[in-house]
C-alpha cells in the first residue's frame, strides 16, 4: 500500500514540475507526450492538484488567471494580455484579450472588460500554447493604443526585456500599419519602464536634450537627464516611502546636488494621468538655471 501511495506521489509530482514547465497550464496531449497518463491526470485532478479547464486542457496554481480565463473561452491569450503575460510593459488596463479560430463555432460568450479577435491561424508561443508570441501579440496590440508615446513604451519593452530583437521586429513592423513603422527610429531599448519611456519621448518633444541610463560617478544609473543636469526618474510600483527606500533616496539626492545636479521622481499615476502637470514641473525645476557647484 506504501509503494502504491508513493508512486501516485512520484506521479502527481512529476504532473506538476511538468505543468510548471508549461506555465502552469498545458493541454492533455501535451502531458501525455511527456508520459503522463489518464489515470495520473485523474489522480492529480483528484487530488486537487490540478483541474481541468474546457476540454483539454489542464492547469494548476502557477497557471495565470487571464490564461486560465482564455482557454475556458475557446482561444488563447492575445493582444495587450499577451504582452503583459510575457512580461512586456502595457502602460493602460484594456481587458482580456482571447484569439480563437475563425473556423470555431459556438464559442462561450466574453463579458464585460474582454474581447475576441478571430484569426485564421493561432501563432502560439512555442510550448506556452496558451498564448501567442510576441512579434503577434504586438500586432494585434498596437493598433488599439491611444497615443505614440503608449506604442513606444511598449516596444522599448519588449527590445529592453528581449522578449523580441530589432531585426524580428523590423520584420513584424512591415505588416503593421505606417504610423505604426514610423516610430521605430524613436525606440530606445535601454528604457526600463515605460514610465522611462514616456518621459523621453515628452521631453524630446519639448526641445529638451535627453539622456536615457546614465551613469554618473558615485551614484549609479539613473533613468534621465535632461539639459545636462536634471535628473528624472519614474517609478513605476509606488513612492519610495519605506523608511530604508526614503533614506536610500535621501542619500542619492544628496550625492547628486554635491556634483552639481538636481533630482526629481515621478510616481505611476502622474506619469500615466498627468503627463503634462509632469513636464510643468520640469519646466519649472530647469527655469531656476543649472545649480552652482
Amino acid at each position: 500500500m506504501c509503494g502504491t501511495f508513493g508512486a501516485t506521489v512520484m506521479r502527481m509530482r512529476d504532473l506538476a514540475m511538468d505543468l510548471s514547465r508549461f506555465g502552469g497550464l498545458a493541454t492533455q496531449p501535451q502531458l501525455r507526450r511527456l508520459g503522463h497518463s489518464e489515470r495520473a491526470i485523474r489522480e492529480a485532478v483528484a487530488a486537487g492538484s490540478a483541474w481541468r479547464v474546457g476540454r483539454s486542457w489542464l492547469a494548476n496554481a502557477r497557471a495565470e488567471a487571464e490564461a486560465v480565463r482564455a482557454v475556458a473561452l475557446r482561444g488563447v491569450l492575445g493582444g495587450e494580455s499577451a504582452l503583459r503575460s510575457h512580461g512586456v510593459w502595457v502602460t493602460h488596463e484594456t481587458g482580456l484579450c482571447v484569439v480563437s479560430p475563425r473556423s470555431a463555432s459556438r464559442l462561450p460568450s466574453t463579458r464585460a472588460g474582454e474581447y475576441r479577435i478571430r484569426v485564421e491561424r493561432i501563432a502560439r508561443d512555442g510550448e506556452r500554447r496558451w498564448r501567442v508570441d510576441v512579434g503577434t501579440a504586438l500586432v494585434q496590440a498596437l493598433p488599439r493604443f491611444r497615443t505614440r508615446y503608449e506604442a513606444i513604451a511598449t516596444l522599448d519593452s519588449a527590445l529592453h526585456a528581449r522578449r523580441i530583437d530589432r531585426r524580428r521586429l523590423e520584420v513584424v513592423a512591415a505588416g503593421m500599419p505606417r504610423r505604426i513603422r514610423r516610430l521605430l527610429p524613436h525606440l530606445d531599448p535601454r528604457a526600463e519602464s515605460g514610465l522611462e519611456s514616456i518621459l523621453r519621448l515628452a521631453a524630446l518633444e519639448r526641445g529638451w536634450s535627453v539622456r536615457s541610463q546614465v551613469r554618473i560617478a558615485g551614484v549609479g544609473r539613473v533613468d534621465l537627464v535632461i539639459d545636462g543636469w536634471l535628473v528624472i526618474e519614474a517609478d513605476g510600483a509606488r513612492w519610495h516611502d519605506d523608511p530604508a527606500d526614503a533614506a536610500r533616496d535621501r542619500e542619492r539626492n544628496a550625492a547628486l546636488v554635491r556634483r552639481g545636479y538636481r533630482w526629481h521622481r515621478f510616481g505611476h499615476a502622474q506619469v500615466v494621468h498627468d503627463l503634462d502637470g509632469c513636464l510643468e514641473v520640469i519646466a519649472a525645476l530647469l527655469a531656476h538655471g543649472r545649480p552652482a557647484r
